[in-house]
């Protein structure tokens, strides 16, 4: 299956708590969805019942097949394994996959791509990692905990990524404006 029809086939459903609060919008942007993840794992005060929540996303992760899961697709600085495919649209949307051998990262990078896939370059570079601190699961302080990390480097992974695909767009137009200023 080659990464066009991959990504073709790969949904995301949403949170389905009812503790979420409902959207005046029906296309949430992606500073909206953070918002919704983060009153949602502040709501779950119990450290267990966080990491419940995350496994319970991880099952809804869509799989990601052999093909993808390549040494340059891994995600550096997890102490799980993570894997991570992006791709531009030609509308400049970006789309994510993502897998992991770990449930609680699975769990991340079905919240991370919940709220990125489908966004603009610009909003997926624009997230703070600050923004994801409330979503720690609890069981360590925030700048030591290794899972917090996965949270971090993935988002990191996402954003880099992104830009590694949208600066290509960039260089010719640059160079040509580069090329009129010597003139």
């Amino acid at each position: 299956m080659n990464s066009a029809s991959a990504f073709a086939s790969y949904s995301f459903r949403s949170p389905t708590l009812s503790i979420l609060p409902l959207l005046n919008s029906s296309n949430p942007n992606p500073q909206q969805k953070l918002e919704i993840l983060v009153s949602e794992f502040k709501s779950l005060r119990e450290p267990i019942v966080r990491v419940k929540q995350l496994i319970h996303y991880a099952s809804l992760l869509p799989e990601l097949e052999e093909s993808v899961r390549v040494e340059s697709n891994r995600v550096t600085g997890c102490t799980a394994q993570v894997w991570l495919e992006v791709v531009m649209e030609v509308d400049g949307t970006m789309r994510f996959r993502a897998d992991s051998d770990s449930e609680i990262a699975k769990g991340f990078c079905y919240c991370l791509i919940w709220f990125l896939d489908g966004a603009a370059a610009g909003d997926v570079i624009e997230i703070r990692v600050d923004d994801l601190g409330e979503m720690n699961i609890g069981i360590l302080a925030i700048r030591t905990s290794s899972r917090v990390n996965t949270w971090h480097n993935l988002l990191l992974s996402m954003q880099r990524r992104t830009r590694d695909l949208i600066i290509p767009l960039f260089l010719p137009p640059l160079a040509a404006l580069i090329s009129n200023v010597d003139h």
